[in-house]
Formats: C-alpha cells, sequence, structure tokens
C-alpha cells in the first residue's frame, strides 16, 4: 500500500483495503490495521481511514467489534457483488456490453418507473432534466446529469435489486455515458427524457417502455461504427 496524495481521499483509501482484501493480503476473518496504524501507513487522516471504514462495514465487507477492532467478513454472495465495485473501476469499459445491459434493463424498469413512481420521484426527474437543460455546453457535466436521471428513473421502479445492481455498476455506466455524449451532443438525450418524464406522469408504462426501448435502440444505431467493432 501506498501514501495517498491525490483528492477524494475516502475513496481512494477505500480503494486500497478493498485491493488488499481482493489480493487475499487480508483474509476473510482477520483483523486489519487500525485507524491509527492506516493512518500512519497511508499519510492520510484518521478521518478518511474512518470514512472508507463505515462504507466498508455498510456494504459487509468489514465488521467493527466493540473494543477489539475492524475485522474482514466471511464472504457471501452478497460480498461478492459488492466487491465488484473496485473491479468495475479498473476494467476497460466495453460499450457495446452496456449498451445491451441497458437494452435488457432499462427497458422494464422504466415500466416499472412509470407504476410506481411517487409524486417526489417526478419531481427529482424533472429537477435532473432541468440541470441537463443548463448543461448543454458542458458535456461532462450533462453526462453526469444523464445519468443521474437513469439512475433516478431506477429508484423509481422501487425495485431494490434494480437499484442496487445499478449502483454496483455505476462508474461502468458514468465512463460509457460520457462517451455517448461526447459522441452524439445533447440533443437526443434531451428529447428521450422529456418523452421518458411525460410517460411516468402519465402512469402509462407501455408508452415509457416504448420510449426506452427507441432511446436505446438509436442510441445503439447512432454509435455504430464509433465504438462498437
Amino acid at each position: 500500500m501506498q501514501p495517498i496524495k491525490r483528492e477524494s481521499v475516502a475513496d481512494l483509501v477505500y480503494e486500497q483495503i478493498m485491493e488488499q482484501i481482493l489480493k487475499g493480503e487480508w483474509a476473510p476473518g482477520s483483523k486489519i490495521p487500525s485507524e491509527n496504524e492506516l493512518s500512519k501507513l497511508l499519510g492520510v487522516s484518521r478521518i478518511s481511514i474512518r470514512e472508507a471504514f463505515q462504507r466498508l462495514v455498510s456494504l459487509g465487507i468489514l465488521e467493527t467489534r466493540q473494543g477489539d477492532g475492524t475485522y474482514v467478513k466471511e464472504f457471501t454472495p452478497g460480498v461478492y457483488m459488492n466487491s465488484l465495485i473496485p473491479l468495475c473501476v479498473l476494467d476497460p469499459v466495453d460499450l457495446k456490453e452496456v449498451m445491451e445491459y441497458r437494452k435488457i434493463t432499462e427497458i422494464e424498469t422504466s415500466g416499472l418507473a412509470a407504476e410506481r413512481a411517487t409524486q417526489a420521484d417526478i419531481e427529482e426527474l424533472q429537477e435532473i432534466y432541468a440541470r441537463m437543460q443548463a448543461s448543454i455546453d458542458d458535456i461532462s457535466a450533462f453526462a453526469a446529469e444523464d445519468l443521474n436521471f437513469h439512475l433516478a428513473m431506477a429508484k423509481a421502479s422501487k425495485n431494490s435489486l434494480i437499484i442496487k445492481v445499478n449502483q454496483i455498476v455505476k462508474n461502468i455506466l458514468s465512463v460509457s455515458m460520457s462517451d455517448i455524449v461526447s459522441s452524439l451532443g445533447t440533443h437526443m438525450g434531451l428529447y428521450y427524457h422529456k418523452q421518458l418524464i411525460d410517460a411516468v406522469i402519465r402512469r402509462d408504462p407501455e408508452l415509457a417502455k416504448r420510449i426506452m426501448a427507441e432511446h436505446i435502440e438509436i442510441t445503439i444505431e447512432s454509435l455504430q461504427g464509433r465504438f462498437m467493432s
């Protein structure tokens, strides 16, 4: 492990701890160094160490034993899914596979969102859309809000598994969204997202699914020959 000198210190602490666990340096059931020890080893504050610990505990990867220290938990299938998060960051993004994943999941998710969205969900979608409109000249900001929109649609589905899986692959989706917006611009996203909001407001799941299907199909067609081989 190396001292951390970049921004997002807590995230980088998290990544280094995960790397030690995934490499088997810290085996399930083993006690890991204390906050003080890791603070000195990595050259960061105890606050950053604590934030990383809290994140890993919430994912079920670490457990804190009162008065005893912090331990690596025995892996369960759910923990294995959570441990994909850093691998998603490190692996190269295959845009074709990402779009296939989105085609499989987002169409039905949109239908569920149209059925189950609360007024608060609708307002969140509208707020994100407004931020997209305000970011049409900033590709990076627009891509971030574009992804936020799709994650908000998943949230509106009220399906906890869909929401969790999207969070696991969020980093992959983020990279692919930047590629898409950089290549195709902002007009398409604004058009289809407005149509999706209207379908959710109308509580029309079949319309929402048709709009999302068309949105993804046109995106795939537009990207042929650029990112996909």
